[in-house]
């Protein structure tokens, strides 16, 4: 699955303007397939806003960012039944993000660097009724991203606990795009990017097809 980024600090005619291009790359090329909201604010109201905005337009995929639980539940009240997965659980907020997960029955992403970590943090949140969750690595380069989704994959063969779609973050350009491509061919994943042009998106929609 691929994702672009809309900002919370966003201009809401300029928001509008974005998901109107991006729902034209999806009839054309399939993707993206999910808008991803930030929480460039770090306040309630901006993100609030911009979540209730975009789920009134948007009919794919929504990943809410957001490294406040709160926020992102009063984000939740106004997307209700859209099941939005929540990006930004770490050891810090765990308990709060998977008792969210749990009250809206979301998917939730737990962000660690180290892999023994993200495995810990994933039982937690599993331990707290968390049925679905991804796994961030947080990785920060291409190398990383081949050697970190490897050890993912061999480690799921070995511990079916450990296998869960994982999330990669990336920018914009040539580098996302192969960040995305390498990580599509890597096994389950969701990418989440600042932006593709519309040719990385055809290629990418292509590159999906080819795999499932």
């Amino acid at each position: 699955m691929i994702a672009l980024t809309i900002s919370d600090l966003m201009d809401a005619d300029m928001a509008v303007l974005r998901l109107s291009e991006l729902r034209k790359r999806v009839c054309d090329h399939g993707v993206p397939e999910a808008v991803c909201i930030r929480n460039d604010s770090f306040s309630d109201e901006p993100f609030v806003t911009m979540t209730e905005l975009i789920g009134t337009i948007w009919d794919g995929v929504l990943i809410l960012e957001t490294s406040d639980p709160s926020i992102a539940s009063k984000a939740l009240v106004r997307v209700m039944g859209r099941r939005p997965i929540l990006l930004g659980a770490t050891a810090d907020n765990i308990d709060q993000f998977s008792m969210t997960a749990t009250l809206f029955d979301c998917p939730l992403c737990v962000s660690a660097e180290r892999l023994e970590d993200l495995m810990d943090l994933s039982a937690k949140a599993s331990s707290l009724g968390v049925e679905n969750i991804l796994l961030d690595p947080m990785m920060r380069n291409m190398k990383q991203c081949l050697e970190v989704c490897t050890d993912l994959q061999r480690l799921s063969e070995r511990m079916p606990d450990a296998d869960h779609p994982v999330m990669v973050r990336t920018w914009s350009g040539e580098y996302a795009m192969t960040m995305a491509a390498v990580s599509i061919l890597s096994g389950d994943a969701v990418v989440v990017t600042d932006d593709l042009d519309e040719d990385s998106c055809e290629t990418l929609g292509v590159l999906q097809e080819s795999v499932r």
